[in-house]
C-alpha cells in the first residue's frame, strides 16, 4: 500500500440527484478536492485544480463546502475565504475579510445567501512575534450575501457563545437550528441545540436540549441537528448515557421510541460536518452508531425500527442520493471509501475508494476484550500475514500496540490502513480503544476524566500483558506507537512499564502545562477535564505530569516525528524529550517536516514516516537479541 495512491475523505453533502464529498489527495500535498457523483454522469471534480478546499476553523476544520443550486461554495485553503464555483468551473471570490476563517457552510435558497461559522483571528502584535496571540479568536454565526450588490463581507447572526457548529435551515427557510457550547467544555460534553426565527427582528434563540448541568437540567450534549421535509428537527443527545435520537416538533421534544438503548450515535465533534443520521422524503430515518464498539445501523419508521445487516464495519455521515443510502464506509476487505449501501441486502457498492488499485491481502482484525483497572477494555487485533512470515515453531510474532489520538476518538474499523502497513511485514497489530474512547457510551468515554496519563496508560500496559498471556505477541518484541495525545500516553507507558522495546511518537504532547498555556482556543479547556484540574490548581498538577518530570524513568528507545507548522503541539515539546534521551545515551531520533502541521497530509511525509519507523524498529529489535 503506497501512501502516494491514497485519498482521505471528509465532508459529505447531497442533493436529490448527486452526491458531493471532500477528498484530500496525499500525492498532491494533501490538496482538498470537492468531488461530485451522479448516477448517470459518474464522477467529476467540482472545483478546478487552481483551488483547494480546506477550513482551518478550530484548527481541525471540516465543513469546508456546501452546494446551492448549480454552484459549489467552498472555503479556499490558501486564504480561508469563501469562493463560488459554478458549473463549468468558473470560480468567483465571495468574501474578502482578512483575518477571518469560515466553516460549516449552509445555503439559504430563499435569500440567496450562505450561513456559516466564522472565526476572527486578530493580527499578531508586533511585539509578540509568536504563533500564539495572547487572546483567543472570536467565533461567530454569520450570513454572507451572494447577490451582486452585496459587499463581500458577512453579517453577524449570533456571537454570544464561545463556539458554534452545525447551522441548519428548516425546509421553509424561516428557522435556524445550530449547536453552541462554551469553554472549558468540548462539544461532546455540553453542546446545546438552539433554534430561532432567522429574521433579525424576530431573532430569539431557544435552547431545545443539551448544555451544562443546572438544578432542572442534567448535563448532556446534542449532536447532528437535521430537519425533515415536514419541518421536524431531528438530533442526537446523550442524556441517557448513550447518544440517542430525538425529535423536536411543535415546541416539544420526544425521544424516538424502540431504539437500541445501548447504541451510541453521538460522535465527538472534532471537525465540522459530522453527521450520524439522514431522513428520506417519507420521514424515515437511517441512524448510524456503535454498539459495544461495533457498527449498528438502524432504519426508523413511525411503526418500527429495523437493524440493517451489512458487510460494512464502519459507516458514518449517511446521506440520501437518488433514493439510495450513501456515506463513508469500510469493510473487512476494503479501507475507507465513499459507498452506497443497499438497505434491503446490506451490500456495499464503492463509488470512490481510498486507493486506485484493490488491496490484495487486506488486514482483517478481530475484536478482543480484556480487563483493565477500571473495567473491560476493547481493542482490535490484527495477526501478521502468514506465508513467508510464518515460522516453523510458530512462536508469537512481534507486535505493535497503537494508541489513537483525541483521546476522545476510536480506532479505525474495517480494513485498517495503519494495521496493513505492519501486518504485511510480519508484525501483529493491536489497536486499543482505551478508557476515554468513543463508541461505547458516555460512561466509557468519561472514564478518563481526571485520569489522563493514568487510566489510559494502565489500559495500554494491560493490553500488552493480555497479548503476552494469550500467546499473541513475543514479549521481547513489543512496540508502541501513538500520535498527539496518543503519543503522550505512549511515553507515559514507557515511564511506567518495561514491557516495551521501543516506541514511535508523532507530534506527541509532552508538557501539559505548556500545552495549556499555548494551545488553540478549541481545546484550551480540555486539559482541565482530562486531568481533573481547575485554573487554581492546574499549574502544579500539570507540571508533575509532564514527560520532562519523568525522564529518569524513561530509558526506552523512541523515534519522534514532528511537523514544523504544528499549532496544536509545538515542535519544542518533542525536541525537549529527544534531547534529554540523547543526552542519556538512549537510542532516539527526531525527524521534522517542513509544511506539515498537526496530522501529516503529504504522501512524501507519510512514506518517510513508515520507512523510518520500520528501520528504527528493526535496529532496536536486532540489537536486543
Amino acid at each position: 500500500m503506497a501512501p502516494e495512491k491514497q485519498r482521505k475523505f471528509g465532508t459529505i453533502k447531497s442533493t436529490d440527484k448527486a452526491l458531493y464529498w471532500l477528498e484530500r489527495r496525499l500525492h498532491d500535498k494533501g490538496r482538498g478536492v470537492v468531488m461530485r457523483w451522479h448516477p448517470e454522469e459518474g464522477l467529476a471534480e467540482a472545483i478546478p485544480e487552481t483551488h483547494a478546499a480546506r477550513s482551518k476553523v478550530h484548527e481541525y476544520g471540516g465543513g469546508e463546502f456546501c452546494v446551492g443550486g448549480e454552484s459549489v461554495f467552498f472555503t479556499n485553503s490558501e486564504d480561508q475565504q469563501i469562493y463560488e464555483c459554478k458549473q463549468g468551473g468558473r470560480v468567483t471570490q465571495i468574501t474578502d475579510t482578512p483575518h477571518y476563517r469560515y466553516a460549516d457552510l449552509e445555503y439559504d435558497q430563499n435569500n440567496h445567501r450562505l450561513i456559516a461559522v466564522a472565526e476572527h483571528h486578530a493580527p499578531p502584535s508586533k511585539q509578540g512575534q509568536d504563533d500564539h496571540p495572547a487572546s483567543h479568536p472570536e467565533n461567530l454565526l454569520v450570513y454572507i450575501g451572494l447577490n451582486e450588490n452585496e459587499s463581500g463581507g458577512h453579517s453577524v447572526i449570533d456571537d454570544g457563545a464561545d463556539f458554534y457548529a452545525s447551522p441548519r435551515l428548516s425546509p421553509d427557510g424561516k428557522t435556524l437550528a445550530w449547536l453552541e457550547w462554551n469553554l472549558p467544555d468540548m462539544p461532546w460534553q455540553s453542546a446545546r441545540l438552539r433554534v430561532s426565527p432567522l429574521e433579525p427582528l424576530q431573532f430569539a434563540p431557544t435552547t431545545i436540549m443539551g448544555g451544562k448541568e443546572t438544578p432542572n437540567n442534567k448535563q448532556s450534549a446534542s449532536f447532528g441537528p437535521q430537519w425533515d421535509q415536514e419541518g421536524r428537527l431531528l438530533f442526537v443527545n446523550d442524556v441517557t448515557g448513550y447518544g440517542q435520537l430525538y425529535v423536536w416538533e411543535k415546541d416539544e421534544v420526544k425521544h424516538q421510541p424502540h431504539q437500541d438503548q445501548t447504541t451510541d450515535n453521538l460522535q465527538p465533534l472534532w471537525v465540522f460536518g459530522m453527521e450520524s443520521h439522514t431522513v428520506n422524503r417519507k420521514g424515515e430515518t437511517t441512524l448510524t452508531g456503535m454498539k459495544n464498539g461495533e457498527l449498528c445501523i438502524q432504519h426508523i419508521t413511525q411503526k418500527e425500527i429495523k437493524t440493517l445487516t451489512t458487510a460494512a464495519e464502519a459507516f458514518t455521515m449517511p446521506h440520501r442520493v437518488n433514493g439510495q443510502l450513501a456515506g463513508l464506509a469500510s469493510t473487512n476487505k476494503e479501507p475507507q471509501m465513499i459507498a452506497l449501501i443497499d438497505e434491503s441486502t446490506g451490500e456495499v457498492t464503492p463509488l470512490r475508494s481510498a486507493y486506485d488499485t484493490p488491496i490484495d491481502t487486506p488486514a482483517i482484525g478481530v475484536m478482543k476484550k480484556f480487563q483493565g483497572n477500571l473495567g473491560e477494555v476493547y481493542g482490535i487485533y490484527y495477526p501478521p500475514d502468514q506465508g513467508e512470515h510464518e515460522t516453523e515453531n510458530k512462536t508469537p510474532p512481534p507486535a505493535i500496540i497503537t494508541i489513537h489520538g483525541g483521546p476522545t476518538a476510536m480506532v479505525e474499523r474495517g480494513c485498517s490502513e495503519a494495521a496493513l502497513q505492519w501486518t504485511s511485514k510480519g508484525y501483529a497489530v493491536f489497536e486499543v480503544d482505551y478508557s476515554g474512547s468513543s463508541g461505547y457510551g458516555k460512561a466509557y468515554r468519561t472514564r478518563l476524566d481526571g485520569k489522563w496519563g493514568s487510566a489510559d496508560v494502565d489500559d495500554i500496559i494491560a493490553a500488552a500483558q493480555f497479548l503476552i498471556d494469550n500467546g499473541l505477541a513475543d514479549p521481547s518484541q513489543l512496540i508502541l506507537t501513538g500520535g498527539s495525545s496518543g503519543g503522550y500516553t505512549a511515553l507515559m507507558a514507557l515511564v511506567k512499564s518495561n514491557l516495551f522495546q521501543c516506541a514511535a511518537c508523532k507530534y506527541p504532547v509532552t508538557d501539559l502545562g505548556q500545552l495549556l498555556k499555548i494551545t488553540h482556543k478549541f481545546e484550551s479547556g480540555y486539559i482541565y477535564s482530562l486531568t481533573g484540574t481547575t485554573e487554581d490548581n492546574a499549574e502544579a498538577v500539570l507540571k508533575s505530569q509532564a514527560i520532562e518530570q519523568h525522564l529518569d524513568a524513561l530509558s526506552t528507545p523512541v523515534i519522534f516525528f514532528q511537523g514544523l507548522d504544528d499549532k496544536v503541539v509545538p515542535p519544542a515539546q518533542p525536541r525537549a524529550v529527544y534531547q534529554a534521551l540523547k543526552a542519556k545515551g538512549i537510542k532516539t531520533e527526531l525527524i521534522e517536516f517542513e509544511g506539515e502541521g498537526h496530522g501529516f497530509c503529504q504522501a512524501s511525509t507519510l512514506n518517510h514516516v513508515v520507512k523510518a519507523q520500520e528501520r528504527f524498529f528493526k535496529e532496536v529489535l536486532l540489537s536486543a537479541k
